[in-house]
């Protein structure tokens, strides 16, 4: 939704998509997807985890903001060759077919344009992925975990618990997706786009605005539809583990 010329909703791409290419075709780009989250996701919570150990003063949202920023830029830049094969084979079923690329998974899709465009391309929009992965830690991380002690001082618990963990990781994705929407369509322009398409950032800035304000919002639905219960999965599982598995940290006085 957010690279094609024509303004079509979520409902008719995926009618067209399940008509010409079958139900398979609206998993495209998995196996980028799941190698991203291994490790660029991964990266990311646990450099922002360290700096909250160490750098974190918990009743400051500053300083949750300044730590996730950091492990978000260093995780995005990690991440931004798995996120220009992801990019490419989510919208590679809505170019023509003579401009398909058809990766076959991730590490086709790595080698050839390591092979075909050169190693540089495989960081193309590395800025705009970076500051990407800097928004979404602190839209996800930093919120949740403000939201959390939010939640927990509202309702005047000791513990958290399965609820709190709930709630909180649907106000972190609610607060995410908006302010990630607009840089998220202008990195995909970006990624998309073959080697000097694009003069400059302003064209593409001018490609994405070619609905009016609507552009910088461009496919929010589905964005939503997949951040949203992806978050929620994310805390879920991720504070059971650290209840199972990991340990708390005694406060000293």
């Amino acid at each position: 939704m957010m690279v094609i010329r024509k303004d079509k909703s979520m409902i008719e791409m995926m009618k067209t998509a399940i008509k010409n290419d079958g139900i398979l075709s609206l998993y495209d780009g998995l196996s980028a997807q799941l190698l991203r989250q291994l490790t660029y996701t991964a990266l990311r919570f646990h450099i922002y985890e360290l700096g909250k150990q160490h750098y974190v003063d918990e009743y400051n949202f500053i300083h949750r903001v300044f730590v996730a920023s950091i492990a978000g830029l260093l995780a995005g830049c990690v991440g931004v060759p798995t996120e220009v094969v992801n990019t490419r084979m989510h919208v590679d079923r809505a170019l023509p077919k003579e401009s398909r690329l058809n990766y076959q998974n991730v590490f086709d899709g790595l080698y050839r344009i390591y092979r075909e465009e050169g190693c540089q391309t495989l960081y193309n929009g590395w800025a705009l992925s970076c500051m990407r992965a800097a928004l979404l830690t602190i839209g996800q991380n930093a919120v949740y975990d403000q939201a959390k002690y939010h939640y927990m001082k509202y309702f005047n618990l000791d513990h958290d618990n399965k609820m709190v963990h709930l709630m909180s990781s649907t106000t972190a994705a609610c607060v995410c997706g908006p302010i990630l929407q607009p840089i998220e369509v202008l990195k995909t322009i970006k990624m998309n786009a073959k080697s000097g398409y694009f003069k400059s950032t302003i064209d593409e800035f001018n490609y994405m605005m070619r609905f009016g304000i609507r552009g910088l919002f461009r496919g929010m639905v589905p964005s939503l539809l997949r951040l949203v219960p992806n978050t929620i999965i994310i805390f879920l599982v991720y504070e059971q583990l650290r209840l199972k598995f990991g340990y708390y940290v005694k406060n000293v006085d």
